[in-house]
């Protein structure tokens, strides 16, 4: 995920929020969200049938310069009508109900800091593809205790924007549906970054083992792949 310690603190409060709740409730994987990322990165298995199996991510371009990524980039917008709180109020429906108030919050605020990340990267707003790669890096920051240099995210965007474009389950998905989608996977994945810094700076070893756990377990299951084989690099992602 892009470096966004410059920007962190404008996401404090929605830190704050996440972590009084997750010292009680924790923060919850989004496994239904990623099941429905992995179908929609994989090529129908034939004759249809079973969910599909890990997706077989081909290297990109890596990404070198602005001009770069404006000749590469082919963004697959969700131009459906904007609905965060729906997207943030449902993703907080995986916590007890005394924290849900608090996690729609913290979604919504982790999805208007995402935005600023868009225009920041210089990638084109609402791109789908880029809240796919934002959910995959923020998952593997999150868990590897790592960030992922900015060029890398780019040419994980591009990556997944080739992806997307080969899988009819997206293609022919509905606006609202794909941009229902792109909230969610821009909102986990920033919020999941943002609370990886929050633990950086106030540690807390009960809340990092649940913490890199639940990162874990979105990652696997949308990818299909053990955490130990994926690698985020110059040309995207790798499966080692």
């Amino acid at each position: 995920m892009p470096r966004l310690r410059s920007l962190v603190l404008r996401l404090a409060m929605a830190a704050q929020v996440a972590a009084a709740g997750a010292a009680t409730a924790q923060v919850a994987p989004s496994i239904s969200l990623a099941e429905q990322m992995r179908t929609m990165l994989a090529k129908p298995a034939a004759g249809g049938g079973a969910a599909p199996a890990a997706p077989v991510f081909s290297a990109a371009p890596a990404v070198t310069s602005a001009s770069a990524l404006a000749a590469l980039n082919a963004p697959l917008v969700a131009n459906g009508p904007a609905q965060v709180r729906q997207s943030a109020t449902e993703l907080a429906q995986r916590f007890p109900a005394a924290h849900r108030s608090a996690m729609t919050k913290a979604y919504e605020e982790s999805f208007i800091f995402w935005q600023k990340l868009e225009t920041q990267l210089g990638l084109t707003p609402n791109d789908a593809a880029a809240g796919v790669a934002a959910f995959i890096a923020g998952n593997y920051t999150a868990f590897m205790q790592q960030a992922v240099p900015d060029e890398n995210f780019k040419s994980l965007v591009l990556q997944m924007q080739r992806m997307l474009a080969q899988n009819p389950a997206f293609m022919q998905s509905s606006p609202a549906a794909k941009r229902a989608m792109f909230e969610q996977l821009a909102m986990v994945g920033t919020f999941m970054v943002v609370y990886r810094e929050h633990l950086n700076s106030k540690p807390n070893p009960n809340e990092e083992v649940n913490f890199r756990n639940a990162a874990k377990a979105n990652l696997e299951a949308a990818l299909g792949l053990g955490v130990e084989r994926i690698q985020i690099g110059p040309q995207g992602l790798v499966a080692r």
